[in-house]
């Protein structure tokens, strides 16, 4: 039986919040919700650190990754999307020492990252179980299983690229986890983070889009903002691409100043706007195929 918890926003810690949804992927409930304040989503009441733990180290893969050791790709580096966006953008490491992928999974990324740079040292935090064998087989070190563990500590400077690819919004408190890697970042360091993007959403969105396993909501405000949090600071920042039209990514630096964050409930209302033209759009066909169905019994 999950346990459940109410957070406040990580960005502004305001409490003052606008209720979104309560329909999630795999008519598993959520609580969705919009800060009035700079226009964050995230979930809660959400369940607690240990609920979550136990589902992503157990049941995780059943749900969003059935096959994923069978369809790992390690062939084609060139179609990797990482590593696509990096050269268009002519910010790939000349030489990494040290390579850090945060959710890893079976090891994608990092085993055709290795392609390119075979001397790299690779290493993974990944909670699923079947997934840390797949990444040992293959020789990359599993430092932990958990981000919100002491990873960290005397890692300091350590890597020259550290991945978060759809990981970010599954943190329960982001802005440490980022702490974390900027500390951890060499100075001439790169992070990459792809997210969702929540000003351009799929279909569906009470069926494929709001997720339990997504506590939070980025857009390209409160990613940015989130980042200026922890130190780091956005050198590419974009909202979709040929390879993913609904994914926002950035690649990122330690920051040698700090940074401000910027509150505006213009955020907010930009979102919302975005959410609830989307749902209405969602149930435009159900409606009509309940219409017509009664249409059709009333005639019966």
């Amino acid at each position: 039986m999950h346990k459940f918890e109410e957070v406040e926003c990580a960005i502004c810690k305001s409490q003052n919040h606008f209720e979104v949804s309560k329909k999630g992927q795999h008519n598993i409930p959520i609580n969705l919700v919009l800060c009035k304040d700079c226009g964050l989503g995230y979930l809660s009441p959400r369940w607690n650190a240990d609920s979550y733990f136990n589902f992503y180290s157990k049941e995780y893969d059943s749900y969003y990754r059935p096959s994923l050791i069978a369809e790992i790709n390690t062939a084609n580096p060139e179609n990797n999307a990482i590593i696509r966006r990096f050269q268009k953008n002519n910010v790939l490491p000349e030489s990494p020492s040290a390579i850090l992928d945060i959710g890893s999974g079976a090891g994608e990324n990092l085993l055709n990252i290795q392609k390119i740079f075979p001397n790299a040292n690779l290493f993974a935090i990944e909670p699923s179980q079947e997934s840390q064998q797949n990444l040992i087989k293959n020789n990359i070190e599993v430092i932990s299983s958990d981000a919100n563990s002491d990873w960290d500590k005397g890692k300091e400077g350590k890597y020259s690229l550290i991945i978060l690819r759809h990981v970010l919004e599954h943190f329960l408190n982001p802005a440490e986890v980022l702490r974390k890697i900027q500390a951890s970042l060499s100075d001439d360091g790169f992070l990459y983070i792809a997210v969702p993007n929540n000003l351009r959403p799929t279909k569906n969105l009470e069926t494929k889009w709001f997720r339990v396993v997504h506590t939070y909501y980025f857009n390209k405000y409160s990613l940015k903002n989130t980042l200026h949090k922890s130190g780091l600071e956005a050198i590419i920042m974009q909202e979709g691409d040929e390879l993913n039209n609904h994914e926002l990514f950035t690649i990122a630096k330690r920051s040698e100043k700090p940074l401000e964050t910027k509150i505006s409930s213009s955020h907010f209302e930009e979102q919302k706007k975005v959410f609830i033209d989307g749902l209405q759009n969602d149930r435009k066909p159900i409606q009509r195929l309940k219409s017509n169905l009664l249409n059709a019994l009333g005639k019966s």
